[in-house]
């Protein structure tokens, strides 16, 4: 368990935009998702990459997912509308797919898209692919014609058994146009893998991790593909506080390379020059680490930041895998460390990251495992003090006849 200290970012929004002076070449835009109550925490930031201060900030939506660079000024973000008047988890309100200009800040383009949307990505001409998350399904919209032109439904081709839990039946998180828009790559969550599927037979090329099997992806976010060949991924393997590369062999699928020193990431990016960019939710910080694991760059942001992207590198930049840098070999060894726990220790662990990720709901930022932790043990010891008391009230009211 790690634990980082909490930095505000300070609101220095503007109608400008991001200012002229700073070239692309310096600009980290980083989203978070932002709390179940009303908060001012979900924001779209843009930092500079050199100096790590915040430069411009979007908070005009009460929720921030992906946020894709499209062209040299404009991005394209999931964002949510209308929770700041409802009760928690209140169904009545908007989710959008937003083209911003971030020069300008300026709202070029926004169409609707089903509640709990994470992703969308630009496809070509007026299509745009989505992951529609509430209802299973991955679609393309046409925004011009304001209708759906393809959608795959993922009841269709798995048994009810395949998914299911927390946040619905597949609680697909991510889509990713591959081969010129011919396949689609998709993240349904809930299935703890990730697959190919074919546009045209609506058939699956290819899979990576199955479910329940942890050991392979437990309920992966933002999935990139590196290289055709040979087909490599890299992975958020968020439950398992992980990211994870792995190489497609005639015997299945090989792991390359694994950085653990993190606390449920969410996204995770090869930058050019071999260096990796992570988003560490429950860290409240995005950081981007050499093949090595050292960590070279990192900004704090609550809170639970979702995506990170360069626009200079374009969306989801997959440069370099890790047998092209030459297979660095530590961090698979400490994944093996991570790995040879007891089984016991391993259940307590599971339960505690899964307590402490659900209070981050509603715990103000800043409270680290360690905070959350100690929290739980005054907890503990009120109860055991309120049970002593209760205890010996009812010996003396054996004893006296009154309480």
């Amino acid at each position: 368990m790690s634990t980082v200290t909490y930095e505000p970012v300070v609101d220095v929004s503007s109608a400008q935009g991001v200012p002229d002076r700073i070239p692309a070449e310096d600009i980290t835009f980083v989203t978070a998702q932002g709390k179940e109550f009303s908060s001012t925490q979900a924001q779209l930031v843009a930092f500079n990459t050199k100096t790590k201060e915040p430069v411009w900030t979007h908070k005009k939506y009460d929720r921030y997912f992906d946020v894709d660079p499209l062209g040299k000024n404009r991005l394209l973000v999931v964002a949510r509308s209308g929770g700041e008047d409802l009760p928690i988890f209140s169904k009545k309100v908007s989710y959008f797919a937003v083209i911003i200009n971030w020069r300008t800040g300026e709202t070029i383009r926004r169409f609707p898209v089903p509640p709990a949307t994470h992703d969308v990505d630009y496809l070509h001409g007026e299509d745009y692919a989505v992951a529609d998350l509430k209802h299973s399904r991955a679609y393309v919209y046409n925004a011009s014609e304001k209708k759906i032109v393809w959608e795959y439904r993922f009841r269709k081709h798995f048994p009810k058994s395949a998914g299911g839990g927390m946040g619905g039946y597949t609680h697909l998180n991510d889509i990713d146009v591959v081969d010129n828009g011919s396949a689609f790559l998709l993240s349904p969550r809930n299935f703890d893998r990730v697959m190919l599927v074919d546009r045209a037979t609506k058939k699956i090329r290819w899979t990576l991790g199955e479910e329940d099997n942890y050991s392979i992806l437990n309920e992966q976010h933002n999935p990139v593909i590196l290289s055709q060949d040979p087909l490599t991924l890299l992975v958020a393997d968020s439950e398992n506080d992980r990211v994870i590369e792995y190489r497609r062999t005639n015997d299945g699928w090989t792991q390359d390379w694994a950085y653990t020193n993190l606390s449920w990431p969410r996204d995770a990016d090869r930058l050019p020059n071999g260096n990796t960019m992570i988003v560490d939710s429950n860290n409240q910080r995005a950081i981007v680490v050499t093949p090595e694991g050292t960590t070279v760059w990192s900004v704090h942001i609550p809170f639970e930041p979702y995506d990170i992207e360069r626009p200079v590198y374009g969306d989801e930049p997959a440069d370099l895998t890790m047998r092209e840098i030459g297979n660095p070999s530590v961090n698979a060894q400490a994944e093996k460390q991570d790995l040879s726990l007891s089984r016991a220790v391993g259940g307590v662990s599971d339960v505690y990251d899964s307590a402490y990720t659900t209070s981050q709901w509603i715990l103000p930022p800043g409270i680290g495992q360690l905070e959350f932790g100690l929290m739980l043990m005054a907890g503990v010891l009120a109860v055991i003090w309120a049970a002593i008391e209760a205890y010996g009230a009812i010996l003396r009211f054996v004893s006296s006849g009154t309480l």
